[in-house]
């Protein structure tokens, strides 16, 4: 069963609204755990900066803007002069990526750089397909997704209950497989980018439609609370009308600023 409460439950996923006003669409993408996790880095440097201090770890599913737009700024939001920084969790491709492109002294100050051993702003640590990482006292399994990029969907799991994070991707197996053979897996944020109208399109962009959110949702092999994410705000409408005429039970259409617990 999905709650949507303020209550802590065994694991807590905040949609964050993708600036400080609080959208009502989700321009980009961030996913808070617990408090203490996010999944991406869209938005989270423009959330009330409370939260952005209580965020130890961030995970990086891919290395397109609107997944790390707001990285820079969250680590400079939180920088502390101490040992203590937050850890970036990602592939070798997104690392070097941020590093080229985000943390070059033009885009943005090389924070490495800027960094002394005793007082970093930031760590790296690289993730590898299907090797589990221990994060904030979660087991996290990125696992390889199907994107125009190299991309990372991830399994997050505290020994009780799992939650899955499938964005962005087009028809993809691999993450469906850890689902169906994780008993603890609870629910799904699955994304769906574009109408039925627009499958052209996500084919080319590797994203998923509602038709192919329906057939993706049934690798899961069992009836999860699944939520979708990542609505082109510009077709919002259509999708959402379109998934609602899937009458998918356990369907719920993603709100910025909602906590979700399982």
């Amino acid at each position: 069963m999905l709650l949507i409460t303020a209550a802590r439950a065994i694991l807590d996923i905040t949609v964050l609204s993708s600036s400080v006003e609080g959208a009502a669409h989700q321009f980009a993408a961030s996913y808070v755990v617990n408090g203490t996790l996010v999944v991406d880095a869209g938005s989270i440097g423009f959330s009330e900066l409370q939260r952005q201090k209580g965020v130890r770890s961030v995970l990086i599913s891919h290395v397109h803007l609107d997944h790390v737009a707001s990285l820079p700024i969250f680590i400079d939001n939180v920088y502390q002069p101490g040992p203590q920084c937050p850890i970036v969790y990602a592939s070798e491709h997104v690392i070097q990526n941020l590093k080229a492109h985000f943390f070059n002294e033009v885009i943005w100050p090389d924070v490495i750089r800027l960094s002394r051993e005793e007082s970093p702003f930031i760590r790296f640590v690289t993730l590898t397909d299907s090797q589990p990482v221990e994060i904030d006292g979660m087991t996290v399994t990125p696992v390889a997704l199907n994107h125009i990029v190299p991309a990372f969907g991830f399994i997050v799991d505290d020994g009780t209950t799992a939650v899955a994070f499938i964005s962005d991707t087009a028809p993809t197996e691999a993450i469906w497989q850890k689902v169906r053979e994780n008993p603890r897996v609870k629910a799904v944020f699955l994304e769906a980018a574009f109408p039925n109208s627009m499958a052209w399109l996500a084919e080319k962009a590797t994203h998923l439609t509602p038709s192919l959110f329906r057939e993706e949702y049934a690798k899961a092999g069992r009836p999860l609370p699944v939520v979708a994410v990542h609505i082109k705000p510009a077709f919002y409408e259509a999708v959402i009308g379109e998934l609602q005429q899937l009458n998918l039970e356990h369907l719920t259409i993603s709100k910025p600023n909602q906590t979700y617990s399982f």
